[in-house]
């Protein structure tokens, strides 16, 4: 893993982009042609969805992500794996996978999404060096934060430095 990447991603994203998230998959005429059960679903989520709207994202970090002092993670241990536009495949990385830096020494990360979700490491999250991990060669495998919704008490908990 140590080719830059062209495409790198944080978490900013424009009021539109949030928006796109909160954005039905189907039409009406679409649900009326499910099952009921499912129509009861699909609607039940959107109603979620329109009563917690998005307000932040955060990417899924993963080889090749970079932090804000110049570490790269080398190696993912996740078991998903992201295939880039390029084609290139790299591996989610987990809480307590490492960071190179340029002068060889490495750094662990610290905190993730939690161990409920399985502990992934994010675009945010921190280092065992007080370093932060600030982009991703993946752009599409977000965790979505909502409205008056609470992300799980060890989602990217603050690090005293």
């Amino acid at each position: 893993m140590n080719a830059p990447f062209q495409f790198l991603c944080g978490n900013a994203v424009s009021p539109e982009y949030l928006r796109s998230l909160d954005t039905p998959h189907f039409t009406e005429q679409q649900i009326e042609q499910f099952h009921e059960q499912a129509q009861v679903a699909v609607r039940h989520q959107q109603t979620y969805i329109d009563t917690h709207p998005a307000i932040a994202i955060f990417r899924c970090a993963a080889e090749g992500s970079q932090t804000r002092k110049g570490g790269v993670i080398q190696q993912g241990t996740g078991p998903l794996a992201f295939k880039l536009e390029s084609g290139l495949s790299v591996r989610v990385a987990l809480k307590g996978d490492y960071v190179r830096y340029a002068d060889g020494s490495t750094a662990q990360i610290i905190t993730g999404a939690g161990q409920a979700n399985n502990d992934v490491a994010l675009v945010g999250s921190v280092l065992s060096n007080g370093d932060e991990i600030i982009n991703t060669p993946q752009g599409g495998y977000v965790f979505i934060a909502r409205e008056g919704v609470s992300m799980v008490e060890d989602f990217l908990p603050a690090i005293a430095h």
